[in-house]
């Protein structure tokens, strides 16, 4: 896990939106590799314990579309884990770094949206199904990551986690 200061955030959010407006502007020219880059530097900008995540701040809520998707990828690309929980900023729990539920609700009518929810549910496959070891969580683990992953997760991937998640004694 990665420390970030608010101030970090505020960069590459900054940083991000910049771009944005440049690809708004100037689809066509958009220069990929400045979006790549800015990805792989905010790729475990979680800000534990101090608010929100870069990718969430970046991504959700936003209207999808082409440049958010190719967001998501390099930041995938990366090292960025979309089913991290890290502390809340109250210290009281954890938060998601994602929003999957909203990336679920706009999958619905985006076509962006849909893809990049595609693209988190492989991820989500891989860790939770593919390359799962149950004895690697504890019950509360299994369970936050039910309640902020879950609208994200392939139905089976999340029957699974409920199951090893019922099975595990601590």
């Amino acid at each position: 896990m990665t420390m970030q200061k608010p101030n970090e955030i505020n960069q590459l959010i900054g940083q991000f939106l910049e771009l944005q407006g440049q690809w708004e502007d100037d689809a066509v020219r958009f220069n990929w590799d400045a979006l790549k880059s800015l990805a792989a530097a905010g790729a475990t900008a979680y800000n534990e314990g101090n608010g929100p995540s870069f990718q969430i701040l970046a991504i959700d809520g936003m209207h999808h579309g082409e440049f958010h998707a190719r967001f998501l990828d390099y930041s995938l690309e990366a090292g960025f884990d979309p089913y991290q929980l890290v502390p809340a900023a109250s210290g009281r729990g954890v938060v998601a770094v994602f929003g999957h539920e909203s990336l679920a609700q706009s999958a619905q009518d985006n076509p962006c949206s849909a893809r990049m929810l595609e693209t988190i549910q492989r991820v989500a496959r891989r860790r939770f199904d593919t390359e799962f070891v149950p004895s690697a969580y504890t019950k509360a683990e299994l369970e936050e990551t039910l309640r902020h992953c879950r609208d994200s997760m392939p139905k089976d991937v999340a029957e699974k986690l409920a199951a090893a998640a019922a099975l595990n004694p601590a």
